[in-house]
């Protein structure tokens, strides 16, 4: 399946909150194990790549609800896997 299909088909079963909250997920899975590829290799860039995935994950979850609840989960299950302080 091509990505144009595939994004079809999203477009045909989701609503735009659903793939925002989605989105917010991968990319906070993204932040840890840039986190954990970092810590373990040392590579720098690993690091920098963290935050920026950070970032991401708390941009798409603030859109996925008005609530902020989504922010809150994510935020609070990356730092479940990161130590104090580094995001």
């Amino acid at each position: 399946m091509s990505l144009l299909e595939e994004a079809r088909l999203e477009l045909s079963q989701k609503t735009l909150k659903d793939i925002e909250r989605d989105t917010a997920w991968k990319w906070a899975a993204r932040a840890v194990a840039a986190f954990q590829l970092w810590n373990e290799k040392g590579a720098p860039e690993l690091y920098r790549d963290s935050l920026t995935y950070w970032g991401e994950s708390l941009e798409h979850a603030v859109f996925a609800d008005e609530t902020g609840e989504t922010v809150r989960a994510v935020r609070n299950w990356m730092l479940q896997h990161v130590p104090p302080g580094f995001f």
